[in-house]
């Protein structure tokens, strides 16, 4: 009975050295864009392996929701996969810096059996319009076209719409929150097209080509390969950036510092990303 009660003393001490040692993390909080939610993960993994300070929690919600958290102070750096003014915004004196640190193609997807391989600009406009609605109207087996888009708060959904001119979304449209959601759909439905960020583009589904002008009389498609991004031959190139408070707090500096770093820049383009 003796030898239990020491052992269980000797336990109970020990624990307690054990939560007197316990390393407190600062918070460092990430909010923002889904497109860039994969690579801000093994950013943040990587980053934790190489500081015992600061630990970083990762959230999502869309490029608009990473501005206005920063605006609102409710996140330390906001992701964004779309250029926002920030003076028309946030206002003038707003006080938010940024900085591109990478540069990504929109996929647009279908199915693997769908034999759609390329699309115009006005073919794509009038699919996620509504007016085109059906597959064998642009040469495709007949089939309800489903397109699938995301939320309003999307940078993604924003740079798509005002590249194609796209007003107002079909009514059919399936509103998905996240990237995954879209590739899902599109595996899932022979019917489904949809757009994702580069880094979420896989094997299970197709690419469609699109339309690149050459010159005034000259047109071809083009894959979102990433020569071709990088060099502005694809159409849908967009910038990935990121939103701080310009006060530079210690631990928005330490992060900065580490995305100069040739360790973060394989991180990046291990995604299919181009580093910046």
């Amino acid at each position: 009975m003796k030898y239990i009660f020491s052992l269980t003393i000797l336990l109970w001490i020990s624990a307690c050295d054990t939560v007197q040692k316990k390393k407190n993390y600062e918070p460092l909080k990430l909010k923002g864009s889904e497109s860039m939610h994969e690579a801000f993960s093994s950013l943040a993994s990587d980053f934790q392996k190489i500081q015992d300070t600061l630990k970083v929690k990762l959230e999502g919600g869309g490029s608009r929701t990473g501005l206005m958290a920063i605006n609102e102070q409710t996140a330390d750096i906001g992701l964004s996969s779309f250029p926002f003014n920030l003076d028309s915004i946030l206002g003038k004196d707003h006080g938010v810096g940024q900085r591109v640190v990478a540069f990504d193609g929109i996929v647009l997807i279908n199915h693997l059996e769908n034999p759609i391989g390329k699309l115009s600009d006005r073919q794509i406009s009038n699919i996620y319009s509504g007016v085109i609605t059906d597959w064998s109207e642009i040469g495709g087996n007949p089939g309800q076209i489903m397109p699938v888009v995301r939320d309003s708060n999307s940078g993604t959904q924003k740079f798509f719409t005002q590249h194609f001119k796209i007003s107002e979304v079909a009514p059919a449209a399936i509103v998905a929150e996240e990237n995954h959601e879209i590739v899902d759909s599109v595996i899932s439905n022979r019917n489904s097209i949809g757009f994702v960020g580069y880094a979420y583009y896989t094997a299970m589904v197709k690419n469609i080509e699109l339309s690149a002008s050459l010159s005034k009389d000259s047109l071809k498609y083009v894959a979102p390969e990433p020569e071709f991004i990088d060099n502005g031959e694809y159409p849908l190139k967009r910038s990935l950036r990121i939103y701080y408070d310009t006060d530079y707090d210690p631990r928005v500096l330490a992060f900065l510092k580490y995305l100069d770093t040739e360790r973060a820049r394989e991180i990046i383009e291990s995604f299919g990303l181009i580093a910046q």
